[in-house]
């Protein structure tokens, strides 16, 4: 009898995060109390509807009162979406799901929770007078 070994599965974030980060840029963000690392993020699905995102900017997480957060999800696209205007004044913000994934992109590597992240800076504009 062979015995092989069982890796349980990712959990699904880390599989789609690529998706959720597309899902997210697609989302309005509105600032609720920045200062605290809170935002008010639309719903997809629903017309009208925001939910509330509450980052944790030492850990590149957050939660989020949507359904997907509430049943265990971790890093749904609200959150993304209130994680990429939090960096937007630095630069644009790229969500991978391994450390390898995110090296090959040559970037300072932030970890987050079940994900990684890069920074692609600003570029500064030059004015010629």
């Amino acid at each position: 009898m062979k015995t092989t070994d069982f890796f349980p599965p990712l959990p699904r974030n880390v599989v789609q995060i690529k998706k959720l980060q597309e899902a997210s840029q697609h989302l309005m963000v509105v600032p609720h109390d920045p200062q605290h690392g809170r935002y008010l993020v639309e719903s997809a699905s629903e017309s009208g509807r925001y939910y509330e995102v509450a980052l944790q900017r030492d850990a590149l997480s957050g939660h989020c009162t949507c359904t997907w957060a509430q049943y265990g999800g971790i890093n749904c696209k609200h959150v993304l979406a209130a994680l990429r205007a939090e960096y937007e004044p630095l630069g644009a913000l790229s969500f991978w799901p391994t450390r390898d994934d995110a090296r090959r992109q040559h970037r300072r590597i932030w970890q987050g929770e079940r994900l990684y992240a890069t920074l692609r800076p600003r570029r500064q504009r030059r004015y010629s007078n």
